[in-house]
């Protein structure tokens, strides 16, 4: 019996103890497009590396929204997605099955003086093991003295709840979830494809390019893409060319576009966004250096497997 490659998804990934999702292959493309966005590269570094001055030069406006997505996501280059999944997508994509309720963390008796650190065990309980299995929903650590009357607890807890409600909802909506009701994911591989092809050949023509790629079912056949030769005017093929360019101009701007946004927890969103430049042989590089190290760490898996 063969076995199971451990990169290899398997549907207990999305359904494994206190989180659940619907399994889609939206998160894969999502990870993917994350790997090519130099917007998130940036966070990355700032994260790992630190940033160079001329880096600095290059950061967007919202730079704040890339770094709040890669607080939750991490680094997609040197990791494989089932992992990544298992560690980062499923709680920042999932729902919790524990349900959230009120939790006694510590039990301060009368009279008695404490400092942070004597309630630091107990909290860090909840913070580290309790929490995390509800969800990380908003929390609030209140101080309850013993000995009020109920009706007093509940006005001013509510008067509080209150307080913050239309702050809560709001941070509930900004909450990472998929754009959209259905996911073109054939569409979404074809600019994934794209982009790939644009790092590896970065100085072809447009036309040659899709044509490559095939990302035009009409044109892409129609096209020579080893052809040297200049054409002239009669050459219907001037026409084909013409089209194959425009198409995947306007492509390579879109994708561009879901890869930024992206970046700042949208997906699959095409959406205008200050993008940072795609610097295309500096993004060769980084896939050449991922595709490396993803041989590497398969071959080492598959050797410990058998």
């Amino acid at each position: 019996m063969q076995k199971r490659l451990p990169w290899k998804l398997r549907p207990a990934d999305f359904n494994q103890p206190d989180w659940h999702t619907r399994p889609t292959v939206a998160y894969e493309l999502m990870f993917e497009y994350l790997r090519l966005s130099p917007s998130y590269e940036l966070a990355r570094k700032a994260s790992q590396e630190g940033l160079t001055e001329e880096d600095k030069k290059k950061l967007p406006s919202d730079f704040e929204k890339v770094l709040k997505t890669y607080d939750l996501l991490g680094d997609v280059q040197k990791i494989l997605f089932r992992f990544w999944w298992i560690e980062r997508g499923l709680k920042v994509f999932g729902n919790p099955y524990k349900k959230p309720k009120v939790h006694l963390i510590t039990d301060i008796k009368v009279g008695k003086e404490l400092a942070a650190k004597d309630v630091q065990s107990d909290l860090d309980g909840y913070l580290e093991g309790t929490r995390i299995e509800e969800g990380l929903e908003r929390t609030l650590l209140l101080a309850l003295p013993v000995g009020l009357k109920k009706t007093e607890y509940k006005k001013q807890i509510e008067k509080i709840l209150t307080e913050l409600q239309d702050e809560t909802e709001q941070e509930t909506q900004s909450r990472i979830r998929l754009h959209g009701q259905r996911l073109r994911a054939p569409v979404l591989f074809k600019g994934l494809r794209l982009l790939w092809f644009k790092a590896a050949k970065p100085k072809w023509a447009a036309w040659r390019l899709g044509a490559h790629s095939r990302f035009s079912d009409s044109y892409s056949k129609e096209l020579d893409v080893t052809s040297t030769r200049r054409l002239d005017r009669e050459s219907t093929e001037i026409y084909d060319r013409l089209m194959m360019t425009k198409i995947t101009t306007r492509a390579l701007k879109k994708y561009e576009a879901i890869a930024e946004n992206a970046a700042r927890g949208k997906f699959p969103c095409e959406d205008p966004v200050e993008q940072a430049d795609f610097n295309y042989p500096a993004l060769a590089k980084r896939i050449k250096s991922k595709n490396t190290w993803e041989a590497n760490i398969k071959k080492k898996l598959q050797a410990e497997q058998s």
